[in-house]
């Protein structure tokens, strides 16, 4: 059989995205970029999942699928781990009148 190797994290799934359509890809792509912010910031702060874990009140394990896009996190477990970190999530308008997530910090 001929299968597809299983993806193991967003950025491997914004390489696959040949079968998409462009605003699959777009999504994707957003998904991705939130996912590295994220797992960027936890590292620049010298936390462990386990750590960000403890800040939100999720699991390690949830917080290890988030990282590795092993499922979809709800919305309300992107911001648990984004404001655990010091980020805001929010909107913009991106001039391709698509909206684009944007992830910053204070």
């Amino acid at each position: 059989m001929n299968e597809k190797p299983e993806l193991k994290t967003w950025s491997d799934r914004r390489k696959q995205l040949n079968y998409k359509t462009d605003y699959e890809k777009q999504v994707i792509t957003e998904m991705a970029r939130v996912v590295n912010d994220i797992v960027r910031r936890r590292k620049e702060l010298g936390l462990t999942q386990r750590d960000v874990a403890e800040r939100t009140g999720i699991t390690q394990a949830q917080v290890a699928r988030l990282e590795t896009s092993t499922s979809v996190p709800s919305m309300e477990t992107v911001m648990k781990v984004a404001l655990a970190l010091g980020f805001k999530l929010g909107f913009e308008e991106s001039t391709n009148e698509q909206a684009a997530s944007k992830l910053t910090y204070e």
